[in-house]
């Protein structure tokens, strides 16, 4: 509604004359207040009750994406997620406070068609819930995490492979920033660098032609997939470096074993058995690489023989490994870089050569039998054998408890002599038969068999004559 200037001029000279003592609270009662007051530029209905708005604002905010940043790409996360949430307590707190009125002055000026003031904006507060943000970094952390990249020399390739800093998520001050996120829809996570055990700079004094050690095993008598598995675990380790001082891993440097990193099904032990198993013949690479360590005067930090005698290395200088339980652990005790170069110089055999570093000296391996554990024969009926089928599955073989003596007699003429233990269980002897065979037709014990079990039940010697 709009008033003529005349009558604003009576209006007005009503008041200046004194119309009226209450003219002006009167007057600034019937007008309406102009000033507006919005939550982060955000109008509340005029015709729904401020917790109800607030209410529907929150489940809007909780839906509403969030971008999560971080060096490989983006997230693209809902609030809720991440523990953020539409502080609605405190919205209608800081709303529904009582505010001074605008002068009569103003409310008849807007009131007059004039320009309305600028409205009060109260900010949008938010609320974080740490345990929920914690736990979605803790979920996310693994994906985002980056292994640092060792540098070292492809030796078949002939090139270097620079060193990588790796990263993992920095977790408490990702949860700061999440902290600090209020309305905004974009985060950007923190991350705090892994560095690579051994930098780009370690070879810049390497000389792959010295040779410091060598050992190969033969598996031309242990075939079959085993092949594929000993040709990939030695590409894979083909090149590693060794720093000064630094304890070195197996595992790390070989990685999983997983068909998708090309390693196949092929026997491994289980208990007293051999069975299916990703990876299998690993080990053939591991044992050899531990001979070529022992021979080239490394230090042994971690390393386990196998539960029986390896048949392709001697007592003493075998190593076991299974991926993420067991490792085999070396330390460089030399100030110069150690190179390991694993191939298959023929198709059945596997070399490892340790390079970079001349020789201390003559080093030798012995192993003395400190105890001799005897074997026994186990019968197992088998369904899936014909009645009168006989299958020897195992052979037998006794148990060693060894003491390996590694001698190194140095140029100057000095001596070093070391002491390890390593420990063989004995193997049970297994026959696998059909239901209708009875095991006293069996051949006879074989030499270091004590007894016979059938399904488990002990057979003495004497009552056993076949």
């Amino acid at each position: 509604m709009r008033v003529s200037g005349v009558a604003l001029a009576i209006v007005l000279a009503s008041a200046v004359l004194g119309a009226g003592a209450g003219l002006w609270p009167a007057l600034e009662r019937q007008l309406p207040e102009p000033t507006a007051v919005t939550l982060s530029g955000r109008v509340p209905a005029r015709d729904q009750a401020l917790s109800t708005w607030l209410s529907q604002r929150a489940e809007w905010e909780a839906r509403a994406e969030v971008r999560v940043t971080h060096p490989d790409g983006t997230l693209v996360v809902p609030r809720s997620a991440l523990g953020s949430s539409l502080d609605t307590e405190a919205a209608l707190s800081v709303l529904g406070r009582p505010r001074a009125p605008s002068g009569v002055v103003t409310r008849l000026r807007v009131w007059l068609g004039g320009a309305p003031p600028s409205p009060i904006d109260v900010p949008m507060t938010y609320r974080l819930d740490v345990v929920r943000a914690a736990a979605w970094l803790a979920e996310v952390a693994p994906a985002l995490r980056r292994e640092p990249i060792d540098a070292r020399l492809d030796l078949s390739g002939h090139e270097r492979v620079e060193a990588r800093a790796g990263r993992e998520l920095d977790l408490g001050a990702s949860l700061s920033r999440l902290a600090a996120l209020g309305g905004a829809d974009e985060l950007s996570l923190s991350f705090t660098e892994l560095s690579p055990r051994v930098p780009s700079s370690a070879l810049a004094d390497v000389d792959p032609s010295i040779v410091l050690s060598e050992y190969e095993t033969d598996f031309a008598k242990r075939g079959g997939p085993r092949v594929k598995n000993i040709a990939r675990a030695a590409q894979l380790l083909d090149g590693a470096l060794l720093a000064p001082g630094e304890v070195w891993s197996f595992n790390r440097a070989v990685g999983p074993r997983t068909l998708e990193r090309g390693f196949v099904d092929a026997p491994v032990i289980v208990a007293d058995e051999l069975e299916p198993g990703v990876g299998g013949g690993v080990c053939q690479v591991a044992t050899t690489l531990f001979a070529a360590a022992v021979l080239g005067g490394l230090d042994v930090v971690k390393r386990r023989s196998h539960s029986r005698p390896s048949g392709y290395a001697p007592l003493g200088l075998d190593a076991t490994v299974i991926d993420g339980e067991v490792d085999l652990q070396l330390r460089n005790p030399y100030p110069v870089p150690v190179i390991v170069h694993a191939s298959l110089p023929v198709p059945t055999r596997v070399r490892v050569e340790m390079l970079g570093k001349s020789s201390p000296g003559k080093v030798q391996h012995t192993y003395s039998v400190r105890k001799s554990e005897d074997f026994f024969r186990r019968v197992d009926r088998r369904p899936e054998l014909l009645p009168d089928q006989v299958k020897r599955h195992q052979k037998g073989i006794p148990g060693y408890d060894v003491l390996s003596t590694v001698r190194t007699r140095f140029v100057d003429g000095s001596e070093r002599v070391r002491h390890y233990s390593s420990t063989y269980y004995p193997v049970p002897e297994i026959y696998w038969v059909g239901s209708a065979v009875d095991p006293e037709t069996l051949p006879a014990l074989p030499d270091r068999a004590t007894h016979m079990e059938v399904q488990g039940e002990v057979v003495s010697p004497a009552s056993y004559s076949p």
